[in-house]
């Protein structure tokens, strides 16, 4: 499956690939990654819509403790308005893991 052209409205569908990481990661940009902050930004490999995604895997901030490789669950957070997206969603449903270097 090729990547969709940006704004594509494919309906919503809670779904994931093997190759939507490596799709999402070939245009990335990774905007903050420190100890449990990473924002990412880029295009969903479902949808094609660009978004900016921010994962926080601690309530409290810890002091760095060096480099450490991390899988962070990206979901499509854009603002498209697929078809049969339920109203408290956001994105198409596209979800994936991605393997980010933190600092």
């Amino acid at each position: 499956m090729t990547n969709p052209g940006p704004g594509a409205l494919v309906p919503y569908q809670e779904t994931t690939q093997d190759a939507y990481a490596a799709r999402y990661t070939a245009g990335l940009r990774v905007e903050a990654a420190d100890a449990g902050v990473v924002v990412l930004s880029g295009r969903c490999p479902r949808c094609g819509c660009a978004f900016t995604y921010t994962h926080t895997d601690r309530v409290f901030r810890s002091p760095r403790r060096g480099a450490r490789p991390a899988h962070v669950p990206v979901l499509c957070a854009c603002e498209a308005g697929h078809p049969g997206r339920p109203p408290e969603e956001t994105g198409c449903g596209a979800y994936w893991n991605v393997l980010v270097e933190r600092g």
